[in-house]
C-alpha cells in the first residue's frame, strides 16, 4: 500500500478558498471585501523598512478586485485600508476606480490615512476610522531627474496635482461640524495655513470626522457592527 503525503497548505486552500484568496488577492469574494494593504513581496521598493505603500501593483491589482465584485452583484463592498500613502498618479487609478463604482462603498482604515490614503478614503460612499487610527494631510513630496525644461514641466504638473488634491479636501470638509458657516475660500485658507505651519497635518479619528474626513469612528462606542458598516448606517 502506497501512502501519498498530503501538502497542508494545498489541503487548507481547498478547504478554505476564501482564506487563500484573501492572502493571495487580496479578496474576498463571498463577504465582498478587498484588501487594501501594501505588499513588499509584489512591489519594487527600494527601502528594506516599512510597506511600499501605494504603487502601481498595488492599483493593478485593486481595480481588477473592484471591477470582479462589482460585476457579480450591486451588494456593498467593504475595504479594509492599510497603507501609509504613495504615489499620485496610481493613488488616482484607485480613487477613481471607488468614484466610478456604481455599488456602495466603505472604506475602514485600520492605521494612518495620510497623504495619498488620506486622498483615497475620500472617495468611499461611507468612511470609517477605528478608534486609534489617523489621519494627515500634507502638499506631499517630489522628486526629478532630467533636464532643466522637463524640471519646470514637472512643476508645473505639480501645480494641477496640488489643486486637484485641495479640491477632494474641500468637497469633503464643506459641511464639516469644523468648518461650519465657513465658505470654501476660507477653508481652503485654513488647511493651507495648517499645512504651512505643521507641514504635516495631524488628527485623531473623531477630529478626522469632526473636519469632514471621515463619517464615523468604528467600534468608538465599543459597538463592532460589520453589517451596519458595509451598509453605511453607522
Amino acid at each position: 500500500m502506497t501512502h501519498h503525503k498530503t501538502d497542508g497548505r494545498s489541503t487548507y486552500r481547498r478547504e478554505f478558498p476564501a482564506v487563500d484568496y484573501a492572502h493571495e488577492y487580496d479578496i474576498d469574494i463571498e463577504k465582498r471585501d478587498i484588501f487594501l494593504f501594501g505588499r513588499e513581496d509584489y512591489a519594487h521598493w527600494e527601502s528594506d523598512l516599512g510597506e511600499p505603500g501605494v504603487e502601481w501593483t498595488m492599483a493593478n491589482r485593486f481595480i481588477k478586485n473592484i471591477r470582479i465584485l462589482q460585476s457579480i452583484s450591486s451588494d456593498p463592498i467593504l475595504i479594509h485600508m492599510k497603507t501609509c500613502g504613495g504615489d499620485w498618479i496610481e493613488g488616482m487609478a484607485i480613487y477613481q476606480a471607488i468614484k466610478s463604482c456604481p455599488t456602495h462603498v466603505t472604506i475602514l482604515n485600520y492605521t494612518h490615512a495620510r497623504s495619498m490614503s488620506s486622498l483615497i478614503l475620500q472617495a468611499a460612499d461611507w468612511r470609517a476610522m477605528l478608534p486609534y487610527s489617523e489621519f494627515m494631510y500634507h502638499d506631499g513630496t517630489m522628486s526629478t531627474d532630467g533636464t532643466v525644461k522637463q524640471y519646470f514641466t514637472e512643476a508645473e504638473q505639480l501645480k494641477i496635482s496640488h489643486e486637484q488634491m485641495m479640491d477632494i479636501y474641500l468637497d469633503s470638509a464643506e459641511d464639516a461640524p469644523e468648518f461650519e458657516g465657513k465658505s470654501r475660500t476660507q477653508i481652503k485658507k485654513f488647511l493651507r495655513h495648517q499645512m504651512d505651519k505643521k507641514e504635516e497635518v495631524y488628527l485623531n479619528a473623531k477630529q478626522t470626522v469632526n473636519h469632514g474626513f471621515a463619517d464615523t469612528v468604528f467600534g468608538g462606542d465599543g459597538n463592532y457592527n460589520w453589517e451596519s458598516l458595509r451598509q453605511g448606517a453607522l
